[in-house]
């Protein structure tokens, strides 16, 4: 056989071979997106049912341990369902889940859903555990956007920084402003999304804070939770990077 019979043997090969190469990308992107959107529902369901069970728990005097977190997380399937809620929240994040994994963003679902259980737990409880926070930070510093090395310092200016601007601010007005769990919470998305991207989430959520404030009773001055505008914050810039960005 002459070389150029072996090229065009093998050139046709390779042409036969591309359409089912492409075939299996795109089952394979069909079944993380499915996945996602399965894993999003799942969680979805559940939120709003943990985070009341966490609260109550908290009410009734346990401490605000990891212990206490997930002993609320085994208890919460068996509470009262609220379909309109807890349906509209499956929804809500399969979807939001599906979108990520359809565009690429596979790796950024599980930060997703752990920012959803954060902000239902903060509404709730007015608290970010460090049980959900610490290993959030942990894990982005594995799996987040960056190498490891850029992912841990991204974290610590983030922490250090927030939390220099959080004493501050409590020295001089007497009251704090800024809850250490959003520092940590903060801090984990800068290891996962890096520093400009964690930035830009917070000033997004400040402004997502202001205007839900500006509704209640007592307005902006009266303290409220923010892990759900952060979280709010983090989503939008995950789905719709560009048009966050432009804002910034």
């Amino acid at each position: 056989m002459g070389w150029g019979t072996m090229a065009g043997w093998a050139g046709g090969l390779f042409q036969e071979l591309a359409p089912q190469a492409a075939v299996t990308r795109g089952a394979v992107a069909w079944g993380a997106s499915g996945l996602a959107v399965a894993a999003g529902m799942c969680v979805g369901a559940l939120l709003g049912r943990w985070a009341q069970a966490y609260a109550d728990r908290l009410d009734a005097g346990e401490p605000a341990t990891a212990r206490t977190l997930w002993a609320a997380a085994v208890a919460a399937p068996s509470r009262a369902w609220r379909p309109v809620r807890d349906v509209a929240m499956a929804l809500l994040l399969g979807l939001a889940a599906g979108l990520l994994a359809a565009g690429g963003g596979f790796g950024l679902v599980p930060l997703v859903l752990v920012l959803a259980a954060l902000a239902w737990i903060d509404a709730r409880s007015g608290l970010l555990p460090d049980a959900l926070t610490l290993p959030l930070m942990a894990a982005g510093w594995l799996l987040g956007a960056r190498d490891p090395g850029a992912a841990v310092g991204a974290s610590a200016l983030a922490w250090s920084g927030l939390a220099g601007m959080a004493w501050l601010y409590r020295r001089v007005r007497g009251r704090d402003g800024f809850g250490g769990g959003d520092v940590k919470c903060l801090a984990a998305l800068a290891g996962w999304l890096g520093l400009e991207a964690a930035a830009g989430i917070l000033w997004l959520a400040c402004v997502l804070g202001l205007a839900g404030s500006l509704g209640r009773r007592g307005g902006w001055r009266r303290p409220y939770p923010f892990g759900p505008c952060i979280s709010l914050a983090a989503g939008a810039w995950m789905l719709a990077p560009l048009a966050v960005q432009s804002w910034f």
